[in-house]
């Protein structure tokens, strides 16, 4: 344990970097420079003021608070030299202080005076360059470059661009680095004076999303520091979990041994992080003791397919005892049955495919699906032994609706698993990639709202991410388990179609499941006592139980499936889709999510909207450590919808709480233009020479779509049609 705490005291001078806040753009108006965070240079305490030259501070203030007139009038007067505008005891440059504070409108004012984007100064000797990238400042970063910045110079602690920029643990200017300057000016394997590389930093700092991008660019992780640490013994120091994932999954070795001879087991149980090592190894194959875990099924496609075709058996023998046992017994039996196919699917089905423990693990496998299939395989069978010889002569229109809609859903079903959902292709071509960049930059919008940080493209409006398709999906709606796929702008229609289909025949079945038990009533003829049923159910529940049952569980399958139609036709008229309905209500409800996305761009370079966000005051918030995790109720809500349901209920009404400290406003909703216009762009495809029935009945095959009645590419939709305004907002 000594030499592991001495070797953690070697990196203690970096590791209060990691409390900064990359997203914060607030002036740094003290004599306190990002330096002065490391404990061997001067304090501000130490600093005196006193005697400091008072045209140098205003100079400073001004460069500070980007205050540009200001900056024009003293140098274009001759009060200040823009080659010597530092104090000698400094050395901190009006360049170095505008870069601190992301004034891009003063730096590029400066650096057009003649200011030396490569002077060292302050207690470190850094440049502009490495202040800006210690905070994270890709803006500033990319305008010293262009600048002849030296991207290879160090500081006194022998930090370079790279190194700093994993420092700053924002991903938007790590990835700028990764692109523009890795390769070509610097190694990405480059070390500092302790053998440590820019890997290493971002496994000590537990930046999952740095690790990865380094990963990506095949950065080295078998590389040791002077200690004999690797990154994935640094990562194991930290406890992240995905940080240990991603090195473990790129074939870290966690044998390996530090100079000490201690490898990652003992390292986590020194630093109590042996939780989070024994669920990287899990989820990457492995064992706790590091050996690979032994899997049923060789072959990961058959794993899924038991887990879809398990409750097509489980329904059948759980309705089966249900209908023959005693209430009591067939509740304990459905109790200790449910949990012995729980954990046979989770101990040994799904770890064939799926690695993960999470108690919602059943949410990311096709045992939803099998639900929902067992659903109709078994309405169907009932249907065709018993049903239709004592229905088809009183109901011959109602079995032949059920027959479509049985058709019809299964069709849909079958489509909908396998179908794309709109995804956007992953780019791969490099100087496409730069290309990309450097327009976001531009125009004040690379961020990770507008730029995919895991396909490297820029992202269009209403896109999003999805980890379960390892895409970006275009219009993306949600992620529906009962599919086992996402929903988005290529399936949507079908899928509202599946479901308003799988609702019609849940009614036509109900129907003919009561005319199926008033015949088995008319054919035993017996006089029945039931106090909460009516005739036609009593008969069903002492003829034909296990069809009552199925009627009761098909019954339940029809609400959860109203409220979902509900909340879909409800979006649908107001132009938006469910993920845009819950970012919406989390940025009306709760804390300002600017920085969320790693926003770090200039004021200058915002838009209206953009100022007035950052402006509002921030709602305090819970770590998302001390967050409540998702009940069991909650996760059931959302699982059929329900949640949604709610959250339309409360902003119709207007029963959501909202902070005092925050105006309360109505949701914008950017895409809505109107709800005739809506439900046109959302029914009917772009191709206007189609016949009017193809273009109701067929889906988007390719990106093109509807919107505001004209066509756009939502592979490349990156500004809203001119939005629909309503008499009421015209003042």
């Amino acid at each position: 344990m000594t030499g592991l705490t001495e070797t953690l005291d070697s990196v203690s001078q970096v590791n209060s970097m990691e409390d900064i806040s990359i997203s914060s753009i607030q002036p740094i108006t003290s004599n306190r420079s990002a330096e002065s965070l490391i404990p061997n240079n001067p304090s501000p305490e130490n600093e005196s003021s006193t005697h400091e030259d008072p045209i140098l501070n205003k100079y400073k203030e001004a460069c500070q608070h980007g205050d540009l007139a200001v900056v024009k009038e003293m140098i274009e007067t001759g009060l200040i030299d823009v080659r010597h505008d530092y104090t000698e005891k400094e050395r901190i440059s009006g360049l170095h202080w505008a870069s601190i504070n992301n004034r891009l409108s003063v730096v590029k004012y400066l650096v057009a005076k003649g200011a030396d984007v490569n002077f060292p100064g302050g207690g470190l000797n850094a440049t502009p360059l490495h202040w800006a990238a210690r905070y994270g400042y890709v803006y500033i970063v990319d305008f010293l470059l262009e600048n002849k910045a030296d991207p290879t110079l160090t500081d006194d602690q022998g930090f370079n661009l790279l190194h700093l920029s994993i420092n700053s643990s924002n991903i938007m200017l790590v990835l700028y680095v990764l692109f523009f300057v890795v390769g070509e000016k610097v190694n990405i394997d480059c070390t500092d004076p302790n053998g440590r590389t820019a890997l290493l930093w971002a496994a000590y700092q537990g930046d999952s999303l740095s690790v990865a991008a380094l990963l990506y660019f095949k950065a080295n992780y078998k590389i040791v520091d002077n200690k004999g640490f690797s990154p994935l013994h640094w990562g194991t120091v930290k406890g992240q979990p995905q940080v240990l994932k991603e090195l473990i999954a790129n074939g870290a070795d966690f044998f390996q041994k530090t100079s000490d001879n201690k490898d990652c087991f003992v390292i986590s149980q020194e630093m109590n992080t042996v939780e989070s090592l024994n669920n990287a190894l899990y989820e990457c194959g492995f064992n706790k003791e590091g050996y690979p875990i032994t899997r049923l099924f060789k072959r990961p496609t058959l794993a899924k397919i038991v887990t879809f075709i398990m409750p097509w058996l489980a329904m059948g023998i759980l309705f089966k005892s249900i209908a023959i046992m005693h209430p009591i017994f067939s509740i304990c039996f459905s109790i200790l049955f449910g949990f012995g196919i729980y954990q046979f699917l989770a101990k040994l089905v799904i770890p064939s495919y799926y690695l993960k423990k999470d108690r919602n693990l059943l949410l990311k496998t096709p045992f939803f699906a099998g639900i929902l299939s067992a659903t109709l395989f078994w309405t169907s069978f009932i249907w065709i032994i018993k049903m239709i010889s004592l229905t088809i002569s009183e109901e011959p229109k109602t079995n032949a609706l059920f027959m479509f809609f049985f058709v019809m859903t299964t069709t849909l079903f079958m489509k909908l698993v396998s179908s794309d959902p709109g995804s956007i292709p992953k780019d791969s071509d490099h100087d496409k990639i730069k290309s990309i960049i450097k327009q976001l930059l531009e125009i004040g919008k690379f961020d990770a709202k507008h730029f995919c940080i895991h396909s490297f493209v820029r992202k269009p409006l209403r896109s999003k991410y999805s980890s379960f398709s390892k895409a970006l999906i275009a219009r993306f709606d949600h992620f529906c388990p009962w599919i086992y796929n996402d929903v988005g702008l290529k399936n949507h229609k079908n899928f509202l179609f599946f479901i308003l289909c799988l609702e019609m025949g849940v009614l036509t079945y109900a129907k003919l499941s009561l005319e199926y038990f008033d015949a088995l009533e008319d054919k035993y003829d017996k006089d029945l006592e039931c106090w909460l049923l009516s005739e036609d159910l009593c008969s069903g529940y002492h003829y034909d139980r296990f069809a009552f049952i199925l009627l009761g569980w098909t019954c339940f399958q029809g609400i959860w499936v109203f409220s979902l139609i509900v909340v879909q036709f409800f979006q649908m008229l107001k132009g938006l889709t469910n993920y845009e309905l819950s970012d919406l209500s989390k940025q009306a409800h709760s804390h300002n999510i600017i920085n969320e996305y790693f926003t770090t761009t200039p004021t200058e370079l915002m838009d209206e909207q953009e100022l007035r966000d950052m402006n509002e005051p921030a709602l305090e918030q819970q770590s998302p450590l001390h967050q409540k995790s998702r009940t069991c109720f909650g996760m059931c809500c959302a699982l059929i919808g329900f949640d949604q349901m709610v959250l339309l209920v409360k902003e119709t009404l207007g029963l959501v709480q909202r902070s005092e400290r925050r105006p309360v406003s109505r949701l914008k909703l950017l895409s809505d233009y109107g709800w005739k216009t809506n439900l046109k762009d959302f029914w009917l495809t772009s191709d206007t020479t189609a016949p009017l029935w193809q273009r109701l009945f067929f889906s988007p095959t390719n990106f093109k779509a509807l919107l505001n009645g004209t066509q756009v590419n939502y592979a490349e939709l990156y500004n809203l049609p001119e939005h629909y305004i309503r008499p009421e907002e015209i003042v």
